[in-house]
Order: structure tokens, then sequence, then C-alpha cells
């Protein structure tokens, strides 16, 4: 597995060796030191765990520099050199390898290139010598950490702590910030709304962590995460609408309307500045601001309206939960008023903030990153944006039907806003008790699951349609995998981000609804590191030329990104044809019309299996499913190809009765080993964030056992949307009808040897509704086809 490294800054000799002084790892009389005196001190400042020059020294037996001798031994023959070999013997273990299982003695520089780790020359002098420890410090360990994120975990820079200041090295921050004294605190910050309707401005409760260090030593940046989940979960999933129900005529829509609550425009914060009475006792959600956290960016968490503590309603996706988050960051940056608790009699300021602003967080976390950053507010100066819904239509409809996110069949705008209603479990609140309740019907109303179509309640939720408001640089992160924020959502940002005059950047990994930190085939954390560092502390790092504008991981060898310049509809139009054969073909095209007939959920309610079961024995062939749908298969692929973008169908297709639901998807067929479907975790609990200030795992996706298909892509479509995709039309039973639409984006590359498969079907059981009634389709051959671009 290779240990791929982007976020290693190329350095000048002269700087790697202030940098090393600097952290105290180069003895300031390093040049009156021998060769061999200095590799003595530069290997034993490595073992941070040992706290004195002779436990570290009596820690050289247990070091091999050869297949027969002892870094203890060779150093007490005082050399003058030393070879690649020898070095590297001594340099795997240091970062975490065992000679006779990891590698061999015999031979370190294989395993050296097997892990795409940095190698070096022979070391003829000290200067080799300084640049070789330079360069290994920034070697990521067999934790994935680079050495140095290693000899913190271990209390190396515990020696800095309390001088306050920040220390970087390669770029990055340093984790000299004394983790033992954090400052925990919440404040309360008054809103311009009054969501509840109780006549007075909502408070919003803000939780922050912060380094002692910035009481009164020094002033540091925010990364800020906007989580509705901050408060807690009510766990409604047993509540979730049924799916089990016959489609609607759509043509019943009556475009249900945004309705926008009261505003009235909080008091403008005075020159008082109380501090925070309130221990903080939420922990952080996020791990990477854990790690920021240790190396001096504090770490503040809020779910404005609705959450725990505070006032307010939960309205999903609408301007309102965009404004309030966005007044979190007005405080931070000085312009907006809090109070030390709800009384709101003392103010506090956010006076140990530089009021530079990051964001960070997967999901709806990363989804009110977006929403927040197209509102251009003063202070964000970055996001990055995890796993983020772009459109909340595209999250809980598509093409006009009702489609669920994956794992999440019959949730919904008005059940996700129960989820996060947090301040339901504080008993006292019955404003919000009442308010809640009246809001659950509007927007069960509203979101109209009955046509499924588009309206201006979810024209207010697209934050698309305000990405010319976006100031901020702009990091966007997605898994290809993702059926529960579908890949469209990052799509379709990037298409309007990569046009702003802001630096943009965006990776594509092969999980699910996944973070990417902790992977072995990448140093997401270190680039972070390094991203922050830039953007929030000014500093000149090559940050923004560091990695390639996009990073995609590859779907056959995991440790293998592609470098990219876009993502979008990339290289050669392919077009296939659906033969009369149930073949996919770019020479001929179909004459007939092919009916299948629609089960709904009936048999899979019979079967008793999961949605996740249903859906591989489906894309598998199995003949209980795939009866319900029409197949087109393409010959086997010579060489490799990859699917860029987003395929387009276009089906004209009858249904047998006056509604009608079509689901396509895209299937590479072959038996193989895949990657599997979620990281696998290599080792618990072994990235430590910085001094006993906890820690996460290493992870990365490995060949599973043999499957016999993989789902590329799939989309869904409503048959009365054939006219416009934002306005349904009447539809006849037996009238054909032509439906032009993409399938979710993606970049897949199919092996040698495997088949592309187009299924036609209707019912998906994971996503759609699941009718009561059988259902027949007819699709016409001759003018229906499949396109996609291929590299």
């Amino acid at each position: 597995m290779r240990y791929n490294q982007y976020a290693y800054v190329e350095t000048a000799p002269a700087k790697q060796v202030e940098e090393l002084l600097s952290i105290n790892f180069l003895p300031a009389n390093y040049q009156d030191l021998s060769f061999s005196s200095l590799l003595a001190v530069l290997t034993g400042n490595v073992l941070a765990e040992a706290t004195t020059r002779q436990a570290k020294e009596a820690k050289f037996i247990e070091y091999a520099v050869s297949p027969s001798e002892t870094l203890a031994q060779f150093l007490a023959k005082q050399p003058a050199a030393m070879t690649a070999a020898e070095f590297y013997d001594v340099a795997l273990q240091l970062l975490g390898y065992h000679p006779g299982y990891d590698y061999s003695l015999t031979d370190p520089i294989a395993v050296v290139k097997k892990q795409a780790l940095p190698s070096s020359k022979d070391l003829e002098n000290k200067d080799d010598l300084i640049s070789a420890f330079y360069r290994l410090l920034n070697t990521r360990a067999k934790n994935g950490q680079t050495l140095l994120d290693v000899m913190a975990g271990k209390g190396y820079f515990t020696q800095f702590w309390g001088e306050g200041q920040f220390k970087f090295f390669n770029g990055k921050s340093l984790p000299v910030f004394d983790t033992s004294k954090v400052i925990r605190e919440v404040v309360y910050v008054e809103s311009d709304l009054d969501t509840d309707e109780d006549g007075q401005n909502d408070l919003l409760p803000v939780t922050v962590f912060r380094p002692a260090e910035s009481q009164d030593q020094l002033k540091v940046p925010a990364l800020y995460t906007a989580s509705p989940y901050f408060g807690g979960i009510i766990d409604n999933a047993a509540q979730n609408h049924s799916v089990d129900e016959n489609l609607t005529d759509a043509t019943t829509w009556t475009n249900p309307k945004y309705v926008a609550k009261p505003m009235k425009p909080a008091p403008k914060p005075t020159d008082e500045d109380v501090p925070a009475t309130e221990v903080a006792l939420g922990k952080s959600s996020y791990a990477l601001n854990e790690y920021l956290l240790a190396r001096g960016f504090a770490s503040v968490f809020s779910g404005a309206i609705g959450n725990r503590h505070g006032d307010g309603l939960r309205i999903t996706g609408a301007p309102e939960e965009t404004i309030s988050q966005k007044e979190v960051i007005e405080w931070l940056t000085g312009d907006r008023v809090a109070y030390t608790d709800r009384t709101r009699r003392f103010e506090t300021k956010a006076s140990w903030c530089t009021g530079n602003i990051g964001m960070t967080g997967r999901s709806y976390l990363g989804t009110l990153q977006i929403a927040i950053a197209t509102t251009g507010v003063k202070g964000l100066k970055t996001v990055v944006s995890e796993a983020a819904i772009s459109s909340w239509y595209d999250y809980y409809r598509e093409h006009g039907l009702v489609v669920a996110p994956g794992e999440c069949q019959g949730e919904d705008l008005d059940k996700l806003a129960e989820v996060c209603q947090s301040n339901l479990w504080d008993g006292g609140n019955f404003t919000a008790k009442t308010a809640y309740e009246k809001e659950q019907k509007y927007l069960e109303e509203a979101q109209d699951r009955a046509t499924g179509q588009y309206s201006d309640f979810w024209e207010a939720r697209n934050y698309r349609h305000h990405a010319d408001g976006i100031k901020c640089s702009w990091i966007s992160v997605h898994g290809l995998n993702d059926w529960n924020v579908k890949p469209k959502n990052v799509y379709k940002i990037w298409q309007k981000v990569k046009e702003l005059p802001v630096e943009s950047h965006l990776f594509l990994h092969q999980g699910p609804h996944y973070n990417m930190n902790n992977l072995v085939s990448i140093d997401f954390t270190d680039l972070m590191n390094l991203w922050f560092v830039h953007e929030l502390l000014g500093i000149e790092n090559n940050a923004r030329k560091q990695w390639p504008k996009v990073l995609i991981q590859d779907n056959l060898e995991a440790d293998k990104w592609h470098e990219e310049k876009d993502w979008a509809n990339m290289g050669q139009e392919t077009v296939y044809g659906l033969t009369d054969d149930h073949e996919l073909s770019t020479l001929s095209q179909g004459s007939k019309q092919e009916t299948f007939t629609d089960l709904g959920g009936k048999e899979f309610k019979e079967a008793g299996i999961s949605e996740t079961a249903w859906e591989y024995q489906f894309i598998s062939g199995e003949e209980k499913w795939a009866k319900a749908s029409l197949r087109f298969t393409s010959d086997e692929f010579a060489h490799p190809v990859t699917i860029v973008g987003r395929p387009k169908v276009h089906i004209k297709v009858a249904a047998s009765k006056p509604v009608g639901q079509l689901s396509v998807a895209l299937v590479e067929l072959g038996e193989r080993k895949r990657l599997t479907p979620t990281p696998k975790v290599l080792e618990r609990s072994c990235q430590e964030f910085g001094f006993r200030f906890g820690a996460g795992p290493l992870q990365e996706f490995v060949p599973d056992k043999a499957t016999k298909a993989k789902l590329i892509t799939k989309a869904h479509m409503n048959l009365q949307n054939y006219q416009d995709m934002h306005r349904p039309s009447k539809l006849e039973a037996g009238q054909f009808v032509d439906l032009v639409f993409e399938l979710q984006p993606t970049y897949y590359t199919m092996p040698a040897g495997s088949k592309l498969v187009l299924i036609i079907y209707s019912t998906d059981q994971g996503m759609t509704k699941r009718p009561l009634v059988a259902e027949d389709y007819t699709i016409d051959l001759a003018d229906s086809e499949l396109l996609f671009y291929k590299k």
C-alpha cells in the first residue's frame, strides 16, 4: 500500500536547518559535533518517550542498523558516513515498521519503494545527515501520520507549552499549545430571527474550545463547525414516512411556497466584554478540529436555531438556518452581540479570535458551510465541505420523484427537523414545543411527498442559486459511492465554484458517506494543516499550489489517486444503442418494444431482506428480481476504460397507468475482487491528535471477497415530467413519452474483461416509493440510448 504524500513542501537546506533549530531537534552546537555524535543526538530526539539523554542512548540497542549490528554498536565505531541501507534500516524502525515482519534488514529500500516513502542517497557528511532527518520527520510513519506527529503523541512538543506562539515546520502548524488547559466555554449569540415567534429574538448557544494561551497571550483563528446535531439527536427513525404506497397523479401539484419567519435586528454590541460564565459540557464531534486545536486553532460548534439550551426551530434547509449559522461568524468577527447566559444581561466577546474563520464538517455540517459561504459573510476565509448537500431537493427528491437518501427510506425534511430539534429536551421550553408542532405540520404539507415536484419551497433550499456570493476559498470532499448525499450535490456546486475567482480544490474518494482524513493512501490531515495555516494565518507555504486542482481515488487500486484539472463530462463521447438482443452497441439499434412488469414492493416485503441485500441481488441479475427489469449488456472491455462525469439516457417509455416512475442503473458486471465498500480499520486509536488528547484510527479501502457486480451510478424520473423537470404534465395510460435525464456523476474505471450493463426498471426498493399494485412499462428500443464520456 502506497503512503502517498502530497503535503510535503520542498524546502531549501538553509531553511531546513532553521526549522530544525527552532524546534530544538538540531542542537545549537551541531557544527561542532562529529557525524556519529550528531546521528546519536538526532536519533535520540526522535525517541521522545525517553526524557533524558542517557535514557535515549540506552534504547539504541533496540534498533538494528544491519542484519548483524545494533545502532549502539554502529555508533561505538564513530562512523563518519552511513549508507542509505543503514540509514533506512534505522529510519523504518523509527517510523514504526518491524524488521523481519514488515521488511528485511538486508533490503530496507524495497519497502521504502513499495510504500512510496521518500528515499535518500548514502549519507556522506553532516549536511546529508541533517537533510535526511528533516525529510524523515516529514515522512509518513506506519500509522499514517508524519514522524513529527508521532513524536508529538509522545510529548515532544510539551517543552513549548505555555510560550504562547505558533511554531511551523514544513509549512504546517505544530502542537505547541497546552492541551491540558483547553478553555471550554458556552456563550449565547442573539439572532435577528424569531423563529419560534414568541416576540423575542432567538438565542443561539455557541460552544468554544480554545487554547489557554488565547486568554491573554495571543489571538487565534477559529474553525467553526455548524452542527445541528451538536445539542443531541432525537431518534425518530421508527416514525419515518411509509413508502409503501401507490404513486399520485403529479398534476395535483400546487407549488407550495416558502414562508419566511419574523426578523428583528438584534442590538449592536457595546464595549462590554464579560468573560463567559458557562463551562462547555459538550465534546468536539470532529477529529480534524481536535487535531488542529492542539496546533492553535480554536474549535467552535453551534447548532444555532432549535438546538439544546437555545431558542427557535429547526427548519431544515431554509434560509433561516443559513442566517442563524452565519450570525455565529458575525459574533466571532465582533459584529454581533452575545451574552454570558440566557438572561441577556452581560455581553461577552470573542476577543481571543483574530477574526479569520474557517469551516469544517461532513454531511449536514458540510451542507451549512455551502449555505454560509454563499452569503459572503465577512471573516469567513475558507470552507472544507465534506459530503455536503448543495440543494435539498437533490437530497430528498430526483426528477419529480420522492427519492430517499441511501439507508434512510421514509426520511424527509420534517423528520430531519425533529432529529435536530434538541431544545425539545429542555423541559421548560414550552414555547419551542408549541411552535415545533405548528412547524411540523407546515413542513409535512409543503415538502409535498404526494407529487415529489420542485416548488418554491424547494427553490428556497437550493444554495447553488446563490453561488456567486461565495468569496472564500473552497475545498469540497465527497465519496463517489455516497448514496446518502448523492454525488450530484458536489458535482453541481463544483461546476459553479470552479468558475469563481476563488481558490478551489476537489477530493473524490471511493467511500460512501465517510470522512477521508485518516486514509493510508493520502495525507489529507497534513494537507488541511497546510491549507488552514495559509488561509487563516497568512503564512506563505505553497498551500494553494501544493496539490492538483482535483484528486480522485481509483476504484481498482485504492492507493492510486488520479490528478485532474477538473471533474466534468470529459473525454470521448460514447453512445450506445439498445439492441433487440439486449445488448449495448455502438453500431446498431433495436427496433422492438420490450415490456417488463413492476411489482412495487410486494415481493421485496415478502422476502424480508435488507435494501442493501436487495440491491446486490438485483444488480447481479438474480432472476427473482431481474424479471422486473430490462437489461442491456456490452461486450467485454478489451482495455480499461474510465467513465467520467454524468451519463445520460434517452428512453422512450409507456406505462400501463397514468402515473409512473422509471429507474436506470449502470453496473459493472464480472466476478472479481473489488474494494471494500467502506474503509477497513487497519489500526484503532493509533493517530494521536496531540499529547494525551485523543486519537483516531488508520483505515483504507482494501480488496474484498469476490463479488458478481458493482453499481456504478443510477437515477430515477417521474414519467409525468417528460415535458419539464420543474412542472408535471398529464399522462395517459399507454402514452409513449421521451424521458431524457442524467444519472449521478461518476469517475469509474471499467477493468479489462468486465462488461457494462444498463438496467431499466421502476421501483428502487431502497430509494423510491414502493407501489402496492403492479404496473407494466414498455420501452421503445428504437428511440432509446445511453450516452457517457470516457477516458
